[in-house]
């Protein structure tokens, strides 16, 4: 007969063995020690995506510098507002004429500089070869931390022409301080583009290392014609429109400045509300063409601070266009000797302004915050 032997190593059921779950306590606590570690870690991962967005912003500015710097040694000038010598009314861009040093010879072998880019103005009608360039996304001219619009549309011919597709930039050339009647790019200006400029970066006497090249700004609210704006948000993508008087696109004005007169005050505290008195209209085109060369698509200078509250102003293109961007506390610039910097929003607008100048005299301006 055979015995049935007992192991001694069998195991026992215990109390926490045959429970059925998590109390209501339990899993409630649980819940909330989840939460706060989600809480607690969702700051770095947005902190951690920002800083290498901000890293892309970086790199970009980066190459823009070092095409511009290979562009300045091949044509012994750095390039002007617009590329064709017989118009200042907005042709190829500064972009554009770029487009060969940053790896885009494709998109460039598109574009004939011994054409007009449009017909017409403000803005003109595109060529017809020009329709797919102007509307294609150049991903190196955006910066990642701008969600705003890519593709604007833009309505031609004052409003009575058809409706064309322009990819937009955030990266835009330094037009110099705006000060005074320095906005009116039609002629000369304290910075390093204008129409029809020549500047070498030998004719850069402050030094290519204390005068900016390129900085960011938002891209616009897309529509040609837009609401008065009612937040901040929605105002630092916002142009103020002011009438001018445009009397020939290929002989620059004798005085530079609006008709009525108008001087950029050193002091921008009253700038808004003189620009409201006499505005028509606001416009949310700022950034919206890489390929046209308007101001108010690619270009930008240092009138005011970093991410102003106050509102751009265009008038016939021209105007006073600010840096902006998304990125917390500052903006990023290319400098004209290739490297770049992030600049507080908190610079002292002397400094900021100083900054852009191509032979202001200044020294040891310290920009970097």
């Amino acid at each position: 007969m055979k015995r049935k032997l007992k192991s001694r190593h069998t195991l026992q059921p215990t109390k926490w063995m045959t429970s059925r779950g998590f109390t209501l306590v339990e899993l409630l606590v649980v819940i909330a020690i989840i939460g706060i570690l989600v809480g607690l870690l969702l700051p770095a991962v947005q902190a951690a995506r920002e800083a290498a967005r901000r890293m892309q912003c970086s790199n970009n500015l980066k190459q823009m510098a070092l095409a511009l710097h290979n562009y300045e040694s091949t044509n012994k000038q750095l390039p002007t507002l617009v590329s064709l010598r017989n118009s200042n009314a907005g042709n190829f861009s500064v972009q554009a004429n770029l487009m060969p040093y940053y790896e885009q010879t494709n998109l460039f072998s598109q574009l004939d500089f011994g054409l007009r880019l449009q017909n017409g103005c403000c803005p003109g009608t595109l060529q017809p070869q020009f329709v797919q360039p102007a509307r294609t996304i150049v991903p190196m001219l955006n910066c990642p931390s701008d969600a705003g619009p890519q593709i604007f549309e833009v309505v031609t011919l004052s409003g009575s022409g058809p409706i064309e597709q322009y990819a937009g930039t955030n990266y835009h050339m330094n037009l110099g301080s705006g000060v005074g009647t320095n906005y009116d790019t039609r002629l000369m200006t304290d910075g390093i583009l204008w129409t029809n400029s020549k500047v070498r970066f030998g004719s850069i006497t402050d030094g290519l290392s204390n005068t900016a090249l390129f900085s960011e700004s938002l891209r616009g609210r897309e529509q040609t014609n837009v609401p008065e704006p009612i937040n901040v948000r929605e105002k630092r993508r916002t142009m103020v429109n002011v009438a001018c008087v445009w009397t020939s696109t290929t002989i620059p004005p004798a005085v530079a400045g609006l008709a009525n007169g108008f001087v950029a005050p050193v002091d921008p505290a009253t700038y808004e509300s003189q620009l409201l008195a006499m505005r028509r209209g606001f416009n949310g085109q700022r950034g919206g063409g890489w390929i046209n060369g308007r101001e108010y698509y690619n270009a930008y200078n240092h009138y005011l601070p970093p991410n102003s509250d106050l509102l751009d102003m265009n008038t016939c293109g021209y105007g006073i266009f600010g840096a902006r961007s998304n990125h917390t506390g500052g903006v990023m610039v290319a400098r004209c000797d290739g490297s770049v910097s992030f600049v507080s929003n908190s610079i002292n607008l002397a400094a900021w302004r100083a900054f852009s100048t191509r032979a202001g005299g200044e020294i040891n301006v310290e920009i970097d915050n």
